[in-house]
Order: C-alpha cells, then structure tokens, then sequence
C-alpha cells in the first residue's frame, strides 16, 4: 500500500528518498527467496542442500519463513491459484518491498510421499523457470544430491542461457550412446544388480551404530527439541512424561515439570507468610515493651508489701497480666514465623532437587533424541560403477 506524501519540504524529501531507492537496486541478479519447504524432516533436509549448492555457485540466499501457501495468501491469491505466474509475481512484488526480503528468483517446494518438488520464479521476468518433480523414496541417496544441482543449473541457464551445441559436442555426445548389449551381458548386469542388493541388505542387518558418543547440551540443542504448544498430556502413569522445555519460557525456566512449577508456588507462599508473621511479630513488640515499661514505672512494690497493689488508680496485677498477654502474643507470631521459615527453607531445597532432576530428565531425553535421529538418517544403497560394486552408505548430521 502506497501513501501520498503532504506537499512541502516533507514532500521533496521523500520524492529524493524514492529516487535514491530507485537508483539503488535491492539485488544483485543472483538473489535467492528461499522458501520453507512442506515435507517435515525431509522438506527440510532438501532445502538444506538445495541452500547449501546455490551458496557454493555464489548465490545470496534469503530465507522466507513462510510455505509458497501461506505467501500467497498474504498477497489475497486463491489456494488453486497459489502456484500461478500472476500469484508469484504478487509474492515477489510483496518481498520486494524490502531489502532483507527482495530476490530474483523464488524457489519453492516440498517433499511428498513418494516424490520431491521444486519450482523456480524468476521475479524479473514474471515467468517460471522450471518446475521439476522426482520420483523419492524414503532413504533416497541420489535425488537429496541430484535435484539441487538440478535447479541451480536450471537458475544459471536462466542467467546465461546456453548456446547451441557444436559439431565437436555432437560428435561426443553421439560417442556415448552405449553399444546393444548381448543376452549375456544384460544377465551379468541383473545378476551385479542382485548381488549388491543382496550386500544393501545383509549390511542393514549386521550394521552396528555407535551412539555412545552422542552428547546433549540443555543450552546448544534447545531450539532443535523445544515446542511450541502444550505440553502432552499422560494417558496413564505408565505413560513416559512429555519432557521437551517450552520455546518461550527460555532454556532455564523451559525445562520445569508441572510439579517444578508447584513447589515454587508453595515456596513463595511460605516465605510471604513467614515475612507477614515476623512482621505482626514486630508489631506487637511495641505493646510488649509499652507494657514492661508501665510495671517498671509503678511506685509500689507488691513483693515486699502485699497491700501496695494499687497507686494513682492502677492496679499492678491488671499491668502485669498486661505484659504476660502481649509478651505471649509476640512469641506465638515469633514461633509461627520461625515454623515458615523452616518450611520456606524445606520447600526450596525441594524446588532445588526437583530442578536438577528436571534437567538431567530433560538432557537424557536429548540425547536419546539426537540418538534415534543419528540412527534414522543412516541410508544404505547399492553402488554400482565400472570399478565398484557394493553398498552405499550416507547420513546427515
């Protein structure tokens, strides 16, 4: 949305700031909007390689932390239109807007069962690059590789469109056509085939992962294992506790259990009733004191005369049962305030124990995470070259 500038000196002003802005392009050419990719873990992992290539060819990447979906529809598209060339114009002209989110091209995609798309954008022109979709099963060694390659390429044939083939080329290319082949070494070719099949699976089967070595830090791999939402709710008490911390509480107070969190209510509850006793305590030390000083100031002396009890209309025993009376009720509020103190004291080092289990429960948790994860990015594949014949084996960190 576009506001009109007042006239005046303000006016001049932001029609020099529109013409600086305009001289200055926001990209270089080779700007990449990088967008989130639908597929969980797998989305990710191809993003991440797909990030990774573009940065190794020289490309400025800038990550949008929105699926194409939800782009669009900031920019008011359909849902059947989110993928069309006049919605991406709108998303591009929308990310234009600023220079930490304006690219030449938006890349965009996600990882379904069974296949891998990515669709390139070329903002300038207003026109898709490419949109490629492969074929991907679970554990896939080669498209991860193969398909980033593919649309950086796609990217700078874009830039620099490639010329004609020459004859030489032709030529070389007409070289690699490969012979037909004899029954027998189409067999010998299924029976490698096999045969490393054969050496995928009996090396899934004997494959002995260490993961002693994995280690868990409360601070570092915060972000990796914290949620967003509630806490999950335990079925049953068998049912093992959700320990995962809470994002926005932060990696100290994110790790408290429900029962962390009660005992630091009851703890601030007693040490406020220990500070209110000690206070109504103190208070009655002034009519302690108030009383003390009347029997001292009494003429008489009842101890050595049993009739000079009375003087100026005050009676001696009506100020002592005074003393005893205020004199007790500054010791009971004393004596209830030390009882809270005590359990004020108990209460937090309570809390204490009940943070550190909390904590090491929370840190055996992430690593048996981080564990489970190490062993479930591990992906064997057959190899098959002209020199090698075997297994293949890949993991993720």
């Amino acid at each position: 949305m576009h506001s009109q500038a007042a006239p005046g000196r303000r006016g001049k002003k932001g029609k020099r700031a529109a013409a600086s802005a305009s001289a200055e392009p926001l990209t270089d050419g080779k700007t990449v909007g990088m967008f989130r990719f639908g597929g969980a873990e797998a989305g990710l992992e191809l993003r991440g390689n797909v990030v990774a290539t573009f940065q190794g060819k020289g490309y400025s990447v800038k990550s949008v932390a929105l699926e194409m979906g939800e782009a669009s529809a900031k920019v008011k598209c359909k849902a059947a239109e989110a993928e069309s060339p006049e919605c991406l114009a709108k998303v591009g002209e929308w990310l234009g807007g600023s220079a930490k989110t304006a690219a030449d091209y938006l890349v965009f995609g996600g990882v379904t069962p069974g296949h891998a798309t990515v669709t390139i954008f070329d903002v300038k022109s207003g026109k898709i690059v490419k949109s490629m979709d492969s074929s991907m099963t679970p554990g896939d060694l080669i498209v991860p590789i193969v398909l980033p390659k593919a649309v950086v390429t796609a990217v700078e044939e874009n830039i620099n469109p490639p010329g004609p083939a020459t004859d030489e080329e032709k030529a070389v290319l007409a070289a690699l056509d490969e012979p037909d082949k004899t029954p027998e070494e189409l067999a010998a070719e299924k029976q490698e085939i096999a045969d490393a099949q054969a050496a995928v699976e009996k090396a899934l089967q004997d494959q002995v992962l260490e993961t002693g070595n994995v280690t868990a830090d409360l601070v570092a791999d915060f972000d990796d294992f914290c949620r967003t939402g509630k806490r999950k709710k335990r079925e049953n008490k068998e049912s093992p506790k959700d320990l995962r911390p809470s994002c926005k509480r932060g990696t100290f107070w994110g790790y408290w259990q429900p029962r962390t969190w009660v005992a630091l209510t009851l703890t601030i509850g007693t040490g406020a009733a220990t500070g209110l006793m000690y206070g109504l305590a103190l208070g009655a030390r002034g009519p302690y004191k108030d009383a003390v000083d009347a029997v001292d100031a009494f003429p008489g002396d009842p101890r050595n005369d049993p009739n000079d009890i009375v003087s100026d209309g005050q009676a001696y025993d009506a100020l002592a049962t005074e003393v005893s009376q205020t004199g007790a009720t500054m010791r009971r509020r004393a004596i209830v305030g030390d009882v809270l103190l005590g359990s004020t004291v108990l209460l937090a080092g309570v809390m204490g124990i009940m943070i550190f289990q909390d904590r090491g429960d929370a840190k055996r948790y992430i690593k048996e995470e981080k564990a489970l994860r190490s062993i479930s990015n591990v992906r064997v594949g057959p190899m098959l070259t002209k020199e090698t014949k075997g297994a293949g084996l890949g993991f993720s960190f």
